[in-house]
């Protein structure tokens, strides 16, 4: 078969017939063998996990279609921290110990957050691969100057957010997302936020505005990020109440 040509997707009414043959020979293997508690325990679930949990294997094993929405996200997240990070701790994200949150509204963009790596360890890499002159800091230490951040799972861990090349809460202040109890970005997750994105589109994020974090520094001004007048991603200092119309937080869910 040519391999530029269109596979034919099975029709509906395939689909239907095979499902209920499937079912039909699954009523026989219960038949005897489930427990009344196991059937009642995955009927009255509401997730329905054991109901998609063999689902996906039966489509997987059987039919090798894959069921991971984020499949191929996973694969870009894991070629980015092989490309992008010299230290081999940080260049194998290990999928099976972390779990994927449920979708929210517009949160939707993938990233894997290494547990132990430090702000200044990301921003390094960011100018190394970019370049010393793509990349400046108002900190000597992102990571040391930092003195009160939004709590965040102790373990490696993934999330979820709506990407874009701007925040998608502007103008709300750094006040307005602690007093709204939103959960907003973090400066690690906001480097390797806009690291992946320029790594994979050659874009910068905050062409126009500011992200501003859910982290004060050292003096109890906001910690943000942007790009400076000559192009360079910059990590820096905002007012933390300031609600200028182009900057603005990015929402997150873990």
């Amino acid at each position: 078969m040519n391999p530029k040509e269109e596979v034919k997707k099975a029709t509906g009414a395939q689909c239907a017939t095979l499902a209920s043959m499937i079912a039909v020979e699954l009523t026989k293997r219960f038949d005897g063998k489930l427990t009344f508690d196991q059937a009642q325990s995955a009927i009255t679930d509401q997730k329905q996990k054991v109901v998609i949990l063999a689902a996906d294997r039966f489509v997987n094993e059987i039919f090798s279609i894959p069921t991971d929405a984020y499949l191929e996200e996973k694969k870009k997240i894991s070629h980015f921290y092989k490309s992008c990070f010299k230290d081999k701790k940080w260049q194998n994200p290990n999928w099976e110990q972390v779990a994927i949150p449920e979708q929210k509204e517009n949160l939707k963009r993938l990233e894997y957050i290494w547990n132990g790596m430090t702000e200044d360890e990301a921003f390094e890499a960011y100018a190394l691969y970019f370049g010393k002159d793509k990349a400046w800091k108002y900190y000597d230490s992102i990571s040391k100057k930092i003195k009160t951040v939004q709590n965040r799972p102790s373990k490696n861990y993934v999330m979820l957010h709506v990407g874009g090349i701007e925040p998608d809460l502007l103008g709300k202040s750094y006040n307005d997302g602690i007093g709204e109890n939103l959960i907003f970005m973090v400066p690690l997750e906001g480097i390797i936020s806009a690291f992946r994105h320029r790594f994979e589109t050659g874009e910068m994020y905050d062409i126009v505005g500011v992200t501003r974090f859910s982290a004060l520094d050292h003096c109890g001004s906001a910690v943000g990020m942007g790009q400076l007048g000559n192009g360079e991603f910059n990590v820096g200092r905002n007012f933390r109440d300031s609600r200028l119309s182009n900057y603005g937080l990015r929402q997150v869910s873990f």
